[in-house]
């Protein structure tokens, strides 16, 4: 009867397995430190991505407010006017292209559209969570909270507006006079020049509507949105400082 040896199958000895244990260890190690490396790097590409993306909507915006801030101070001076020569009665003083300038440059839209691409997919994508820089994370919410309260305010200053506007055309020669004024072709078929103030009735509200403006204006629009102006102006350069980006230098 023939008889099988088995083979003779020498055990692994505690130093082997251990040797398995730390490669397979490691190169599991090695996998994961990778893969974050890896994500770290295209989040950081990413994070870069949208701060150049809200630099430029930064920039536009600073040159939106500049214009409305301008705007503004022209309310603020045909208004105070108004509101000056009406309590001291001497409205009657000023002639009619003066008075009607003052009118319709007492209530000019001051309209202001922030621009949201950058923010739109900062807030959709969850990004806000790629930003590492606390005091850029800080200043943007507080960018984003003052454009709330702006816009609050700007309805309330709109709904003023209107009011002004339709008291205005019951009260004045009003786009008519600043047509004339503007060279418009209606010359020719005018032979005198129209009063400004054709229902002196309505003085009085048309004044306090005006007051109402000013109040508003230049006791939270203006204020806001020269806060908003430093707020943007500081983003930029955190932004520039933060990021390596470049900074635009006057050749003057």
């Amino acid at each position: 009867m023939e008889v099988h040896h088995h083979p003779h199958v020498e055990k692994k000895g505690f130093k082997e397995y251990f040797l398995e244990f730390l490669m397979i260890f490691l190169a599991v190690t090695m996998g994961f430190f990778a893969e974050n490396i890896r994500e770290r790097i295209t989040d950081t590409k990413k994070e870069k991505q949208y701060m150049v993306l809200l630099e430029q909507d930064l920039k536009k915006d600073t040159a939106a407010l500049h214009y409305s801030i301008r705007r503004l101070n022209t309310d603020f001076s045909s208004e105070d006017s108004i509101i000056s020569l009406f309590a001291e009665n001497r409205l009657g003083e000023r002639d009619d292209s003066t008075l009607s300038l003052l009118f319709i440059t007492s209530g000019l839209s001051v309209d202001i559209a922030f621009n949201d691409r950058a923010a739109t997919q900062l807030k959709n994508s969850d990004a806000m969570r790629l930003i590492r820089h606390k005091d850029v994370v800080a200043n943007i919410l507080q960018y984003w909270n003052n454009q709330i309260r702006i816009n609050q305010i700007h309805d309330r200053f709109e709904n003023q507006r209107l009011q002004h506007h339709q008291l205005a055309y019951k009260t004045f020669n009003w786009y008519r006079e600043y047509y004339i004024n503007a060279g418009g072709s209606s010359n020719a078929v005018l032979h005198s020049r129209p009063k400004a103030i054709v229902n002196a009735g309505n003085l009085s509200e048309f004044v306090n509507i005006v007051s109402d403006l000013y109040n508003t204006g230049k006791n939270q629009y203006m204020s806001y949105l020269e806060e908003q102006l430093q707020l943007a102006d500081k983003l930029i350069g955190l932004i520039k400082e933060e990021y390596d980006l470049p900074v635009e230098t006057n050749d003057d």
